[in-house]
């Protein structure tokens, strides 16, 4: 591939002429190999060439002005009929820095980077002085994001991305590409995850027929995220992440997404128990996490992180995460504090969780430290969305009121979260907060409560199809007797 493209940019009379190949070269470096640092550089050449130039090491008050400054002119319903108004971009130097900075919004995404929200300016503020191109819309989704992700300002970022989608209109390959991001990583901080799902499905579908692959990759590498943490039934759900990664192998081989879909599949076959599983700590190592940061890939370290996380929580493997725990919340917490992307509500979940309990066991207020800023995190989200985000916090706050031995407090807030899990549905987090007030009720003595709780923890283990997990709670926890084996077989929910 190289080789044939260094013969096109070799034999070139003119910089237009090469054009097409810089396209092909920019998206081949950031689909294949450990090349994404260089897809980055080699993009802000070509766009500097094209008259868009970038600060080199853009700083936060950079980013906010020019955040500030588009979201001035671009919303507001009057703003919206202005937007549907401009002409067609016929400045076609122009129409070819959009196509690379789309392209580069991809690759800035993938690698956490700063400069996302300037390339989403950039191309808003393009838009509105050339005219309108197919990826202007794209653009603008983008801008919802960045006010979301930068200022979590999610009320003005939902209400610009359904403009985004307004303006598309009916071209379908916009629109696909716009829907990935706006019912992925904006949708999901107002409204009801699950109801999400489906629609993320029918963006995959479509991305499919019309050819985006690269799209129709991204929104299923997302939806397997989204699903995997909100608590889909696991059996039916490990068969469509094989399917996904079959595909991914045998058609289209995407280093990137088989990378960031393995460790649910893994996890998957953990919680689930399948012959031949794997511990979390055998299938996200030390090392995949350092080689990700190397390689400047951010959001694959965070996702398989996160992922750790949760299956090292739910198993009670809590001993042998704890050095890595302090390690990469603390980083994540330095260099992402501030953004608001998915894989930061479970980083923050169950580090907290985690955090609460080296806490008590340790009373380092470096663990105090982390668990106050995810519950910080978790009561802004929470007023956003109550469906997606008061179950988690309550459960967080209930662990806080025993890590201080405010028992009363504690016990009252791991009821409401139990209720707030099963109303909100929530099947795994409900198992998982039954399972800690279980804990917490044989540590204060309350005995009667335990046998009910853990019934309740298996039953729901048992509907999630967590069936390792069931296992593993049925054989460690022996001092809950044999009565909560026979309850917990019985409990109906």
């Amino acid at each position: 591939m190289t080789r044939s493209l260094d013969e096109v940019f070799n034999n070139a009379n003119r910089f237009e002429d090469t054009l097409r190949a810089a396209h092909v070269k920019l998206a081949y470096l950031r689909m294949t190999g450990n090349c994404l640092a260089e897809a980055f550089a080699y993009g802000f050449q070509v766009v500097e060439q094209l008259g868009e130039i970038f600060p080199a090491a853009p700083d936060n008050e950079i980013i906010v002005q020019n955040l500030l400054d588009m979201k001035q002119l671009v919303t507001g319903s009057l703003n919206e009929s202005k937007l549907k108004s401009l002409p067609e971009m016929a400045d076609s130097t122009k129409k070819e820095a959009m196509a690379f900075l789309d392209e580069m919004l991809v690759c800035s995404y993938q690698s956490q980077s700063m400069y996302f929200p300037l390339i989403a300016c950039r191309m808003v503020r393009i838009s509105l002085k050339y005219g309108w191109t197919k990826t202007s819309c794209v653009g603008l989704a983008s801008l919802a994001l960045s006010l979301v992700t930068v200022f979590s300002d999610f009320s003005e970022g939902y209400s610009l991305a359904k403009i985004s989608m307004s303006v598309a209109g009916s071209d379908k390959r916009v629109l696909c590409s716009i829907m990935t991001i706006t019912y992925g990583m904006i949708n999901i901080w107002k409204e009801p995850i699950q109801a999400i799902l489906p629609q993320m499905k029918d963006v995959y579908n479509m991305s499919l027929k019309y050819g985006l692959i690269d799209n129709a990759l991204a929104t299923g590498m997302f939806h397997a995220y989204r699903a995997f943490f909100s608590g889909s039934l696991l059996k039916p759900f490990s068969k469509e992440v094989a399917l996904f990664m079959r595909n991914n192998s045998e058609r289209h081989k995407r280093r990137l997404i088989h990378l960031c879909v393995a460790p649910i599949f893994n996890g998957i076959s953990c919680l689930c128990g399948s012959s031949g599983s794997q511990y979390v700590e055998e299938f996200i190592t030390e090392e995949h996490l350092a080689e990700a940061l190397r390689n400047k890939e951010s959001t694959v370290c965070e996702a398989m992180f996160a992922i750790k996380l949760m299956c090292s929580f739910i198993f009670r493997r809590l001993e042998g995460i704890q050095a890595t725990a302090r390690q990469y919340l603390e980083l994540f917490e330095r260099h992402g504090g501030a953004s608001a992307q998915f894989v930061n509500i479970y980083r923050l979940f169950y580090g907290g969780l985690l955090s609460l309990h080296y806490y008590r066991e340790s009373r380092d207020q470096f663990w105090m430290d982390r668990a106050e800023h995810a519950i910080q995190k978790m009561e802004v989200w929470t007023v956003e969305s109550v469906w997606n985000f008061e179950n988690k916090l309550l459960l967080l706050q209930a662990e806080r009121h025993y890590a201080f031995g405010e028992m009363d407090r504690a016990a009252e807030k791991y009821k409401l979260a139990q209720e707030s899990s099963k109303k909100h549905r929530f099947v795994h987090e409900e198992a998982l907060t039954c399972e800690l007030a279980a804990a917490f009720h044989e540590k204060t003595g309350n005995v009667q409560f335990v046998a009910e709780l853990i019934g309740r923890a298996v039953n729901c283990y048992q509907t999630w199809g967590a069936e390792g997990k069931v296992e593993s709670l049925l054989i460690d926890d022996e001092s809950y007797d044999g009565s909560m084996l026979t309850f917990g077989l019985e409990t109906k929910r």
